[in-house]
């Protein structure tokens, strides 16, 4: 089974763990009694709101892991399933794939970025699309491969990568 993470949880986690350290670092100075009365509030203060905030994004972008095993296909929630959002994981047994479709959105470059939505056609006709803009351009070249080899589909629309 692999497990494909958020680029973004590896940033999460180092910002979490230096406000961890300016929270300890505050709880510190007040114990000992050094510096001024101010600084100590101060860094505990900042150390903890922002440790709370990092780890609550830490907990958010972790839950958005991607998983190929054998047999199936988990994809993580806020996936559209025949149009409808769904605030679920997905699995998707990889037997019942026919077919994947990729198409290029073009966003504006302020808000939103290029990416594409991927689409799995099930055989029972059930459309699930999602993005992987998240997992970073090499990881989505990779899982999209990996799926191509689950639908055993020949028509697997080709993509260029820069």
């Amino acid at each position: 089974m692999k497990k494909y993470k958020p680029k973004a949880a590896k940033w999460f986690a180092i910002f979490t763990l230096l406000s961890l350290l300016v929270l300890v670092t505050g709880i510190t100075l007040i114990l000992l009694g050094i510096s001024s009365l101010s600084m100590q509030i101060f860094l505990t203060a900042i150390g903890g709101v922002m440790s709370i905030l990092f780890l609550l994004c830490l907990f958010s972008v972790n839950s958005s892991v991607l998983e190929i095993s054998e047999k199936t296909i988990s994809l993580p929630r806020s996936v559209k399933i025949n149009g409808k959002k769904v605030f679920q994981k997905t699995v998707i047994p990889k037997d019942n794939i026919k077919q994947i479709e990729s198409n290029f959105f073009k966003g504006d470059g302020l808000i939103s970025r290029n990416c594409f939505f991927h689409t799995i056609i099930l055989k029972n006709g059930t459309r699930i699309t999602f993005t992987l803009y998240e997992y970073g351009n090499s990881a989505e070249k990779e899982i999209l491969e990996k799926m191509k080899k689950a639908s055993h589909d020949s028509a697997f629309p080709a993509r260029q990568y820069k």
